[in-house]
């Protein structure tokens, strides 16, 4: 039997281009079914995991076909970005959750956190089908190549045009039309493609750049999903880092943990509440570069910019008279800090209160008090029932607002 001949016509695969995209195309090109292409052309029946585990010798039909080497064919599926985008594609791994997605900490401190078991799960994989795409990528209605990267929760916004992923109706490989066709492309937020630019970095260049220093793909999508797990952590077990976290869903004008009362892993959420998700560690990012948000875990720093260091002659530098202590900025700088320690802590705030009513014992002033600590953000049912019951020059040195004042 004389050995198959290749495809002197076939379309070149794009960048990023799932594996079941770039087969519809050929058959397209030869005006065939994707499935007849499969069975009679390469020798393979019905083949349904094209884009994640697609058949060793799939693969090697496919190159011998084409020309195109073996490792491209096998990085145009889920398996062939293992282990820098998951670790395994094997759900049944013991603690794979945790290994993933809990062994770096950004927003919130590592110690504290609490353990999540789940007997089957794999990073970014869906629990049911995404079909979202770029509509200027998709503009040659001839020749549409499907991106990889879009079949996962992973990415708002495309990184060459800078405007939102929209939905699309269509089978696997193949885009049959938008489901708002009358709708324009939509501009994506600065955050959005930042985040999203580092991701397609991550996945075309095997690292990223950040503002610290270069780390590897299979860190930043572990950071990546730290984050969105943090930002879908219950406020009761965020410590001191609530108002961080409740801060970011404010900026981006979602509910808290877009409004999910339970948790759940990110891959199972519907595909809404994912965007969502998204959308916040976004915001989270961009509030951590500019020093909005300060970050608590353990590699929070690598979104900071690197600080500044003096530079010597290597002279003895000369000894300078210390300045004076300006004892009145001083105080005002640890008021400003109790006060933005108070919006989060209940012993703070209380604390502050204490300090700020001496002298006032009566309902009507206290009320007026209360009035004003809200206005500057501190939640009022930290101090709604609370009446100061001693004098704030009572107060024990190891109270709370001690450490600020």
């Amino acid at each position: 039997m004389k050995p198959a001949a290749r495809w002197p016509l076939h379309p070149a695969p794009r960048e990023g281009e799932a594996l079941s995209s770039w087969l519809q195309r050929v058959a397209a090109r030869y005006q065939m079914d994707l499935y007849d292409l499969l069975e009679h052309d390469l020798g393979h029946g019905r083949v349904d995991d094209l884009d994640t585990a697609p058949p060793p010798a799939l693969l090697t039909a496919l190159s011998l076909r084409s020309g195109i080497e073996l490792e491209r064919l096998r990085c145009m599926s889920f398996a062939g970005w293992v282990p820098w985008l998951l670790d395994s594609l094997d759900s049944r791994i013991p603690d794979a959750l945790e290994t993933y997605a809990f062994q770096f900490s950004l927003l919130l401190p590592r110690r504290g956190r609490k353990t999540r078991s789940i007997t089957s799960w794999r990073a970014w994989l869906p629990s049911q089908p995404i079909h979202r795409a770029c509509p200027l990528c998709l503009n040659d209605s001839e020749d549409q190549a499907i991106l990889l990267a879009w079949k996962l929760p992973l990415m708002l916004s495309c990184p060459q045009h800078g405007c939102w992923l929209e939905s699309y109706s269509g089978v696997p490989g193949q885009f049959l039309g938008w489901e708002n066709a009358d709708a324009a492309p939509r501009t994506a937020s600065d955050a959005m493609v930042a985040m999203d630019r580092r991701t397609w970095q991550a996945l075309t260049t095997g690292y990223v750049e950040l503002p610290r220093r270069r780390i590897h793909a299979g860190l930043w999508f572990r950071l990546l999903r730290t984050l969105l797990d943090e930002l879908n952590t219950p406020l009761s077990q965020c410590g001191p880092c609530v108002w961080s976290i409740r801060h970011v869903w404010a900026c981006c004008g979602h509910l808290l943990r877009a409004g999910q009362s339970q948790w759940r892993p990110y891959e199972i959420l519907a595909p809404a509440v994912q965007l969502q998700m998204l959308e916040a560690a976004a915001t989270a990012i961009e509030l951590i570069e500019s020093s909005v948000v300060r970050p608590h875990g353990e590699l929070g720093a690598l979104f900071l910019s690197e600080p500044h260091t003096g530079f010597t002659n290597g002279l003895p530098e000369k000894k300078r008279k210390p300045e004076p202590v300006d004892h009145w900025r001083e105080a005002v700088k640890a008021l400003n800090e109790a006060i933005a320690e108070a919006r989060h802590n209940c012993e703070t705030a209380r604390s502050l209160f204490t300090l700020a009513s001496y002298g006032r014992r009566d309902p009507e002033s206290l009320d007026r008090l209360r009035d004003t600590f809200a206005q500057e953000g501190i939640p009022p049912e930290f101090l709604s029932h609370y009446v100061p019951r001693e004098p704030f020059a009572f107060l024990s040195m190891n109270d709370g607002l001690s450490d600020k004042i």
